[in-house]
């Protein structure tokens, strides 16, 4: 003989399976350990200001003829200065680790040994070099530096032929610079 559950029951039965699985799985739950997260850490402090004269920080460098770029193989002189102020000579309060020198890096895409731009002209590529005529090159470090606590880095801008053919149009560079501490 078949037993047949009343259908008023039937809420009652479903509503304590419910009940079972919860507290089934709140003891279980009970049994995890807790777990603490330390974190450390500090905030330090930029060890100079940088001011780069001009607040877009842009550099027009003009309108320049192929005539004049393939006659001399470059193009005229662009200055440009990177000024690092109120320098701190040491990394903390506690003095504990001195900085005496310091390194400048410009960061870019390389184009035979000098600085790729975009755009529509062609057959050229940006050379920056410092005040000594030493070359920069992307991803490499320029010469380094004693710190002071004001400093003046001055640097040139040049375009020059990459050994494309050349071609008039508009150009654009966005070059990231880098300063390490040592």
């Amino acid at each position: 003989m078949k037993r047949m559950i009343s259908s008023s029951f039937k809420p009652v039965i479903l509503l304590t399976i419910i009940l079972i699985s919860m507290l089934a799985k709140c003891a279980f739950a009970a049994g995890e350990s807790i777990s603490q997260v330390h974190i450390t850490g500090s905030i330090v402090g930029a060890a100079c200001s940088i001011s780069l004269g001009s607040p877009d920080q842009t550099i027009n460098i003009g309108n320049h003829p192929v005539s004049e770029m393939i006659k001399v193989g470059r193009g005229p002189n662009h200055f440009f200065s990177i000024a690092l102020l109120g320098c701190m000579l040491f990394e903390n309060d506690t003095q504990q680790a001195e900085i005496t020198t310091i390194k400048l890096m410009f960061d870019g895409e390389e184009d035979g040994g000098h600085f790729k731009v975009s755009g529509s002209a062609n057959g050229i590529a940006m050379m920056i070099s410092d005040h000594h005529g030493n070359l920069a090159f992307p991803g490499k470090h320029l010469s380094q530096s004693k710190l002071n606590s004001d400093m003046q880095f001055n640097y040139r801008l040049n375009l020059i032929g990459n050994k494309d053919v050349i071609r008039s149009g508009d150009l654009h560079l966005t070059l990231r610079f880098r300063i390490d501490y040592n």
